[in-house]
């Protein structure tokens, strides 16, 4: 005979379970009785039971079911407009916060927050692709979906080597060259936006080669800001082809002129040199520039020495520098640069000071004293040695006649000199009248 039927709790439900085999009959079990399912002590064990056996697990799992949920396939249908710089997508009901993000190959990821679902981002270059990427919260539940912005048209038919310069502070040209796999019929265009993104206009005067635009001249820059995007697109009818952009800064690409008002003045030992700020585009302070000084001298043999000197912008645009008298001929020319960037622009008109070669003058000094000092010198010579001739300074001392050694003595010098030259060679003391000479008395003769 079988027992009264038993309960067990299996998997989370009751289940009645029958005894097998023969039951032997207590008088305990004469006087027990089972209870009912639903009497309360049974129900009060059952609750007990299930709150300790159910999983916690399952509770938040039928938690989150209570929630709407969304599907996973839905599109927030992302664009992108690349002259706004702005990302748009559909909005869902129920967006509470999202963000966007830019992958850019040169600077990385750039990140926004969202705004009335859609982000605006800062100007940048797009030629090499961007992948941009949506994250938004619906209903509490992340949704994400990316873009992949590329350029269109032929690999190598973009314009490369763009480069622009502003110059005199009031002109700008810009330069590309014709992409390598570029098509001959291709044509290019230039457009510049400022950083407002209100005003966009095309190049007025473009220059060409061949019939191709390769370069742009502006002679007005009142409409640029400080920043700038420059699109250079082309078309062609053989192939599409790729545009080229880039963002400038105006500040790194102008020349400064060279500055205004160059003097020197000097002294006894130094000598200062004085100039102007340039002119540029936009009025900036001292500190803003450097100044480069070439200061040479002309020496004898013709040749210069340089003296490259950096001044900073802090220097009042001054430099003191020595040069003592006597100096030379010696020039100093001036050229300016960013103080950040060593971009020099063109050298001023050189600035001449000093005195015209002293040193060669007074070559020529010690030269014209010699020779006149040997001249002086022959001239009293010639004139001393013709005193001498006409004039002797130590006249012969008188002597006594020999009259008969004189009577028999050759007159040499009568034989050698005239008797006009021997008159006035002679002293007056020597002049005598000599009496005739008479023969001596003899036998006369008849």
């Amino acid at each position: 005979m079988e027992g009264p039927p038993s309960w067990i709790l299996e998997k989370g439900y009751l289940r009645q379970v029958s005894p097998k085999g023969p039951h032997r009959e207590t008088p305990a079990h004469r006087h027990v009785l089972p209870r009912p399912v639903g009497s309360p002590t049974c129900l009060l064990v059952i609750t007990i039971l299930l709150s300790l056996l159910l999983d916690p697990a399952f509770l938040l799992t039928q938690g989150h079911q209570d929630l709407p949920s969304v599907e996973p396939n839905s599109s927030l249908n992302v664009k992108f407009d690349p002259k706004k710089m702005q990302l748009t997508w559909d909005c869902k009901e129920n967006t509470t916060s999202g963000h966007c993000v830019m992958t850019h190959k040169e600077k990385g990821q750039i990140k926004k927050q969202m705004k009335r679902c859609q982000c605006t981002f800062q100007d940048n270059s797009l030629h090499g692709g961007v992948t941009l990427t949506v994250e938004v919260y619906v209903n509490q539940r992340p949704i994400s979906e990316t873009l992949v912005y590329t350029n269109p048209g032929k690999e190598g038919t973009a314009a490369q080597n763009f480069s622009c310069l502003v110059y005199n502070a009031d002109f700008m040209n810009c330069t590309w060259a014709k992409g390598h796999a570029a098509p001959d019929d291709v044509q290019y265009f230039l457009y510049i936006r400022n950083s407002t993104r209100k005003g966009e206009r095309e190049c007025p005067h473009y220059l060409t080669d061949a019939g191709t635009n390769v370069g742009c001249h502006l002679q007005d820059l009142s409409g640029l800001t400080s920043y700038n995007y420059f699109l250079v697109n082309g078309t062609s009818r053989e192939t599409g082809i790729q545009f080229f952009d880039s963002i400038l800064l105006l500040k790194e690409i102008e020349r400064y002129s060279p500055p205004h008002n160059i003097t020197v003045n000097c002294n006894e030992s130094h000598c200062l040199v004085r100039w102007e700020k340039p002119r540029t585009r936009k009025n900036w302070s001292n500190r803003e520039f450097q100044y480069q000084l070439d200061i040479w001298r002309r020496s004898n043999s013709g040749h210069s020495e340089n003296q490259l000197i950096v001044v900073s912008g802090d220097s009042e645009n001054r430099y003191n520098f020595p040069s003592p008298e006597p100096r030379g001929t010696q020039m100093v020319k001036i050229r300016t640069a960013d103080a950040r960037r060593a971009h020099w622009g063109d050298w001023s008109q050189p600035i001449q000071f000093g005195s015209e070669e002293p040193e060669s003058s007074l070559v020529l000094v010690y030269v014209l004293v010699v020779l006149g000092t040997l001249a002086g010198g022959l001239a009293c010579g010639c004139l001393f040695k013709r005193f001498l001739g006409s004039h002797s300074l130590f006249p012969p001392i008188p002597r006594i006649r020999d009259k008969l050694k004189d009577d028999h003595q050759i007159d040499h010098q009568a034989v050698l000199c005239p008797p006009a030259t021997r008159f006035h060679s002679e002293p007056r003391a020597d002049l005598r009248l000599k009496p005739p000479r008479l023969p001596l008395p003899g036998p006369l003769r008849t």
